[in-house]
């Protein structure tokens, strides 16, 4: 056989074995999801798609998200088909005092989901300075129904947080829930976390009748600001599940820290469907570096939810 034969199959047999190696780690990945232990499993890049019976709650926080940032096709393009993952996404971190990013966002969205249309709550503009931020959820009516004139923003007479929780209650077939989208000021974050008490006992007084509740946002719970190791006010097994493990990295930037959190209430523990996780969009989309932080500074957070097994 010829030297050259011989080199074009060593090629063939390198760049097979890499190309089935590949899916190995792909399978490997996903089959870390199916763990016995429901709380242990964990998810990057890959979404778990919802069904007929779940669906997919995210949590994002779009830095700095205004008309800059609209006005960036590249960017607005990946935001869209990020949404199109999830089922409904609490968005925290909007900057537009006109309120029209979101519809923007929404209406772009609308388009490239191939004509799988979303709607939109957006609260109003919140925070105890000059810097105001809104909220937003964002879903699929196909899917989630929001219940009209759930919404509202967590009343702060002790003014605890640099910006209020916005509330709201959805509903997917037999699953209703609450979510509480938040977003906490980093320097606050040991106290603000601690005061997500008071919201709870504010929800349960509000909705009597309602025990599912998610808190999902922008914690800031981890790194220099929060000790999640050390504090354990809320952290108690009892009554509150974190889905998103303390070791998982939420940030795109080089910094490895668990900001974003998806939280639920033990009642909530026989909905969730056993599946979480960060998605890494950047990788998902072979973007740089440069256009992931363009972006954000921020992975989305998910987890999946079962919707014909609530009895809460």
């Amino acid at each position: 056989m010829k030297k050259g034969k011989i080199i074009i199959i060593v090629l063939v047999i390198v760049l097979l074995y890499v190309f089935v190696s590949e899916i190995i780690k792909e399978l490997l990945l996903y089959n870390e999801s199916i763990e016995e232990d429901l709380f242990n499993d964990f998810i990057y890049t890959i979404t778990v798609p919802s069904s007929k019976d779940s669906i997919t709650i995210a949590s994002f926080n779009i830095q700095t998200f205004g008309k800059s940032k609209r006005e960036k096709t590249r960017v607005m393009n990946i935001l869209a088909n990020i949404l199109c993952k999830f089922d409904i996404m609490a968005i925290q971190e909007i900057r537009d005092k006109t309120e029209t990013t979101i519809e923007y966002y929404v209406n772009l969205s609308n388009y490239v989901c191939n004509n799988s249309y979303r709607d939109y709550i957006i609260s109003p503009q919140i925070g105890r300075s000059s810097y105001k931020e809104n909220y937003a959820f964002i879903y699929n009516p196909k899917k989630v129904a929001y219940v009209p004139e759930s919404s509202y923003v967590y009343q702060d007479i002790e003014d605890y947080f640099e910006r209020e929780p916005f509330i709201a209650q959805f509903k997917a077939n037999e699953f209703d829930f609450i979510l509480v989208n938040i977003h906490i000021k980093p320097d606050n974050a040991e106290s603000e976390i601690r005061k997500l008490t008071e919201v709870i006992i504010d929800i349960k007084t509000k909705f009597v009748e309602e025990e599912d509740i998610i808190i999902l946002g922008d914690l800031n719970a981890d790194c220099s600001y929060y000790d999640e190791n050390k504090e354990k006010v809320f952290l108690n097994d009892k009554e509150y599940k974190w889905l998103i493990p303390n070791n998982a990295d939420t940030t795109t930037k080089s910094t490895n820290c668990t900001y974003d959190r998806i939280i639920i209430s033990s009642e909530s523990v026989e909905d969730y469907a056993g599946h979480k996780g960060v998605f890494m969009f950047d990788k998902v989309y072979d973007i740089s570096y440069e256009l992931t932080i363009e972006v954000s500074d921020h992975y989305p957070v998910w987890a999946r939810f079962h919707t014909n097994k609530d009895t809460k």
